[in-house]
Order: structure tokens, then C-alpha cells, then sequence
């Protein structure tokens, strides 16, 4: 069995999930870049342009620009957000989602998330686990 990776963090919104990680290796504009009927980012410049993020523990570093994630609050969703710093209109999202969130860790988890992880996000308990995937 492998190591797992505990992280402290604070809960945005309550809740356990475990699935598979989906990292952002740049910042996300949630509000006009999201196609809530079909589960991806719309933005064409962005790593994760039309990658599915329907049940997998969305990560990334923070919301860019003004328009948050309200989109997230309908159709299909992440399981779970992990980002390093949060926005009132981010969490906003999360709660009308509900979609268990974390923020504010005692160490940046993107320097060990890599897409494909499996994170146990325990929002309830303010951790996370990463496993990391197989090699």
C-alpha cells in the first residue's frame, strides 16, 4: 500500500469525498469559462480546456478575474475543490454546489497533487490524503 500525504487545512464547505485529482497548472476563470452541461472549462488558452472535471477533486491555486465558479452550481461538477487561496464568489459556489472544499492548507498541496492522485478530501475534519498514483 502506498504513502499517503496528509495536509492540514480549513473547510469551506463540509463534507468526504475521495476521487481521482484533476490539477490546473494555471489559474481558473470560473464564471463565463465553464460549460456546466458538459462538465469542462471553455477557456481555449487553458491546459484543461474540454478535460472533464465531473467527479474528480478539481485543484488549483485560485479563481482568476471577478467571476468566481457560480456555473459549478449547476449541471455537472467536481467532487471536490482543493485550492490554495479562496474568493467570497468562489465559496458561494461550493455552498449553492454543495461540493466539499478546502483552502488555506499549512503547506501548498499542488506541490504534491499531480493529476491522476487520488485525494480523500476531508472537508468535515479539515485534511486531505494524497495517494499518489502508480508509476
Amino acid at each position: 500500500m502506498a504513502d499517503k500525504i496528509r495536509i492540514y487545512g480549513r473547510c469551506e464547505y463540509p463534507g468526504k469525498v475521495t476521487a481521482e485529482a484533476l490539477v490546473a497548472p494555471k489559474y481558473l476563470q470560473g464564471f463565463t469559462n465553464v460549460s456546466p452541461a458538459n462538465g469542462y472549462t471553455t477557456e481555449r488558452n487553458h491546459p484543461l480546456y474540454k478535460i472533464p472535471y465531473t467527479d474528480k477533486v478539481l485543484c488549483f491555486y485560485s479563481p482568476r478575474g471577478s467571476g468566481g465558479f457560480l456555473a459549478y452550481g449547476f449541471g455537472k461538477k467536481p467532487a471536490a475543490f482543493v485550492h490554495t487561496k479562496s474568493s467570497p464568489l468562489c465559496v458561494g459556489c461550493m455552498v449553492q454546489a454543495h461540493v466539499p472544499a478546502m483552502t488555506d492548507f499549512e503547506e501548498d498541496p499542488l506541490k504534491y497533487i499531480e493529476t491522476g492522485d487520488i485525494v480523500f478530501v476531508n472537508a468535515d475534519d479539515g485534511y486531505i490524503e494524497i495517494e499518489k498514483k502508480a508509476k
